[in-house]
């Protein structure tokens, strides 16, 4: 619960953000923004290799061994190649991001890395709460110092700045609640974590490919200008798959633990089931409320965002078919299955580099995002084809067929009311938030399940919930 709430924290305040940073910046600045962000991502992959998965998987179950100081020596070494790679190529990568960059993104690499290190240790060591708390904390002090810099003509450089100084303050504050052997750890050690990343190397390579793959295409096809107006649907489609996000992210220490200790039991089954049952939870609403309003938010971002409507429609599809198939990975993962995630990772990447190139090239923006949607209904299907061949899966469609159901019913009375009155801004975001309580109180009254979660997960009982577990 608290990394979902530190989640929605960190959506809401980067919307916010988010929007001051399109209004001042303009759709081609904050294009450029974009794209640097965007080859930053890569380049923490090529430093990485499946090293975050390794550590997390291995601290989480580990009784002895120390994974937390031979990780560290890994990452620092790592991190001198790509960076000199970097160097090396700067003519080119200043180039593509139109806007010289390299020194700075070398810079940002280091502290990306840091901070990825430490919530990487913190999931293992069963503080995800911690780690939760990181990101509102990241997103807060960024903000506070990016709007100030690029209202005050700073521009691109005042946004990265400031992305770099909340990535510092984050790192900062949760390298203190790791705990760890000083001493220097053993070849064993060294030898564990690479038998995981040989495997998992390809995870952060699919997960990258899912979130920015377009957008390093976009920009060999497209102005950055329409990059920008892709990059904003993207966000507010990321924004309503926060809940499957914390989901998986939670309950990966916690099958890794218990498969460790008891093999693959029916509780690992029961979590995956659960899983399943709410990563849909926000975004299937998500995207009902976005077919009937998306248009209209989108405008807040400035003149001509309007025009991504349904490049919104198609992304929020994509992260739901994703949604899924997050947790049937991240459920192999923990069981410690990371040679199947492979395969269905190797699969995965190779489409949609492949459609991505193709569906670009030909239909320009569109495409772009037909072929993200392509690629994550085919990784869906081989993460339940894999999943159940070693694990029992128990889909619950009768749950997620009641969110649908309440969402059907949101929008009725959101189409109702956009029919009969005004377009407006300031309405339309009323509409949302009668949206959303339409919907939570349809789906309380249909899913017994649900209600018993609610109740299950408040700090108090509510008279009105007792009767659910009746």
């Amino acid at each position: 619960m608290i990394d979902f709430l530190s989640r929605l924290v960190v959506s809401f305040s980067g919307f916010v953000a988010t929007i001051v940073l399109t209004r001042t910046l303009g759709q081609a600045r904050y294009g450029t923004y974009v794209v640097i962000i965007s080859v930053l991502a890569w380049a923490m992959i090529a430093s990485n290799l499946g090293l975050d998965q390794a550590i997390k998987k291995r601290v989480s179950e580990a009784t002895d061994g120390n994974y937390v100081i031979a990780g560290a020596i890994v990452q620092i070494g790592l991190y001198v190649i790509v960076a000199g790679c970097l160097w090396l190529a700067s003519p080119y990568l200043n180039a593509y991001m139109g806007f010289d960059a390299t020194l700075i993104l070398i810079g940002l690499l280091a502290v990306r890395l840091v901070g990825n290190f430490v919530r990487t240790v913190l999931n293992g060591q069963h503080l995800v709460h911690v780690s939760s708390l990181l990101s509102p904390i990241e997103l807060t002090s960024r903000s506070i110092v990016q709007i100030p810099l690029v209202i005050a003509g700073f521009g691109v450089t005042g946004a990265v700045a400031g992305y770099a100084i909340g990535a510092v303050v984050a790192a900062l504050i949760g390298s203190y609640f790791i705990s760890f052997d000083p001493s220097l750890p053993s070849r064993q050690d060294f030898t564990r974590l690479k038998s995981y990343a040989q495997f998992s190397w390809l995870a952060s390579v699919k997960g990258r490919t899912f979130l920015s793959m377009d957008t390093l295409v976009l920009a060999l096809f497209v102005s950055n200008s329409l990059i920008a107006v892709y990059e904003i649907a993207w966000n507010l489609a990321s924004l309503f798959a926060i809940f499957g996000s914390s989901i998986s992210r939670t309950l990966f220490p916690e099958i890794s633990q218990l498969s460790s200790e008891e093999g693959v039991s029916g509780e690992v089954v029961g979590l995956l089931r659960v899983a399943l049952a709410y990563a849909g939870l926000f975004i299937i609403p998500g995207l009902v409320g976005g077919t009937l309003v998306g248009d209209i938010i989108l405008q807040i971002y400035g003149p001509g965002y309007d025009t991504g409507y349904y490049i919104l429609l198609m992304l929020t599809f994509a992260r739901l078919l994703y949604g899924y198939q997050r947790q049937f990975l991240t459920t192999l993962d923990a069981i410690d299955r990371p040679d199947l995630t492979f395969r269905i990772n190797a699969v995965f990447v190779a489409a949609n580099l492949v459609l991505n190139l193709a569906f670009t090239w030909q239909f320009g923006w569109y495409g772009a995002a037909v072929a993200t949607t392509l690629s994550a209904a085919l990784g869906l299907t081989l993460g339940y084809y894999y999943a159940s061949t070693v694990i029992t899966v128990d889909i619950p469609f009768d749950e997620i067929g009641k969110q649908a159901l309440a969402a059907g019913i949101m929008a009725g009375v959101v189409y109702s009311l956009r029919t009969f009155v005004d377009d407006s801004l300031p309405l339309v975001l009323l509409f949302v938030g009668v949206g959303a309580v339409t919907y939570f109180s349809a789906l309380f009254v249909l899913s017994h399940e649900f209600r018993t979660t609610v109740a299950d997960n408040l700090p108090f009982r509510i008279p009105t919930l007792v009767w659910s577990y009746l």
